[in-house]
């Protein structure tokens, strides 16, 4: 959205779309709509606010399988003696054979469904399980890594013209080209944190209603539902957005802990095993605890390859001097 001193929040127009807006707060609306700007950007929003509160959720298996038995009915015997030209009249309704009514019936029934999965052919979808790591590539030549238990979607039709707009969640890392025509490009999370760049290379990971933000090369601005201006990050900055939806801003050390998915290797600086376990989850959907809680504040420092969690903990184990256990519920470490 454009940069006005007059322009309502994302949290205002979203309880405006709601019809939950204050007098005060429609007439802030109705006065930014005004503007060129505000008309422009006001169907950008409600088709976020849309996507986000679908009306019905309808059981569309159900309905289908419904209809199927419907259609493989069988139908009953014809008589010896009964012609096509003796056969009874069809029923009736309103002039119309009662035949014509059921066609019409399954073809209504056929384009409701249709528009009910809109999202499941409209939308282009990708979700990797534990473990899992794939490189997607975008129509517009951008190239996204998506991470472990994450799902990335967009529109199959007309990404490329307008805004070029992705829905995250889990982590990524996305490499943006540069358009000609300064075309936006924006990634947005569960938490209706919004990243927009032009052409960077940066890392999101929404999970846990927390979004983190780590530049590497270009520049990217960052929007909120509880921020009025863009905020812009340079390259090094990384930006953490949570419950509160209120940004907080530090640099990226030198060795941050991370995961390098292409080559499954782990770097941890004094990173507390607490930290561990929440990217053993990240990572391998597996559960990390220990019933001594001094465990789980004692820091590791180091680089580790490790294509599963096993291989993860038991070299962790190795050098922290800890038992490790495999339960039915995760892991669990003593010392």
């Amino acid at each position: 959205m454009n940069d006005s001193p007059n322009r309502p929040t994302r949290t205002i127009l979203f309880t405006y779309f709601a019809q939950q807006a204050t007098p005060l707060e429609r007439e802030q609306v109705a006065n930014w709509l005004k503007t060129p700007e505000g008309l422009e950007d006001y169907f950008t929003v409600l088709d976020e606010w849309e996507r986000q509160h679908p009306q019905f959720q309808p059981d569309l298996d159900r309905a289908t399988d419904r209809f199927r038995a419907l259609r493989q009915q069988p139908r009953p015997p014809v008589s010896a003696e009964e012609t096509p030209t003796s056969r009874p009249a069809r029923r009736r309704i309103g002039g119309w054979p009662f035949g014509g009514w059921l066609s019409i019936a399954a073809s209504l029934v056929l384009l409701g469904g249709l528009a009910l999965s809109y999202p499941a052919w409209y939308y282009q979808t990708w979700s990797n399980g534990p473990g899992e790591v794939q490189t997607i590539a975008l129509p517009d030549g951008s190239g996204v890594l998506l991470g472990t238990q994450s799902t990335l979607r967009y529109a199959r039709f007309g990404f490329s013209r307008g805004t070029r707009r992705v829905w995250l969640t889990g982590e990524a890392q996305f490499r943006v080209t540069h358009q000609t025509n300064h075309q936006r490009f924006t990634v947005q999370m569960p938490d209706q944190t919004t990243v927009e760049v032009l052409g960077t290379v940066f890392v999101v990971n929404s999970r846990r209603n927390t979004t983190r933000v780590m530049l590497e090369t270009g520049r990217i601005t960052l929007t909120t539902p509880r921020t009025n201006r863009q905020l812009l990050l340079a390259p090094g900055d990384v930006v953490t957005v949570g419950a509160q939806h209120l940004p907080r801003r530090e640099r990226m050390p030198k060795a941050a802990p991370r995961v390098t998915w292409q080559d499954h290797k782990f770097v941890f600086e004094n990173t507390p095993l607490s930290d561990v376990a929440t990217q053993l989850q990240d990572v391998f959907g597996v559960r990390l605890s220990s019933p001594q809680p001094e465990v789980m504040q004692r820091a590791v420092t180091g680089t580790f390859e490790a294509e599963t969690a096993q291989d993860l903990l038991d070299a962790v184990a190795l050098m922290m001097n800890l038992n490790l256990q495999k339960t039915t519920r995760g892991y669990v470490l003593t010392r």
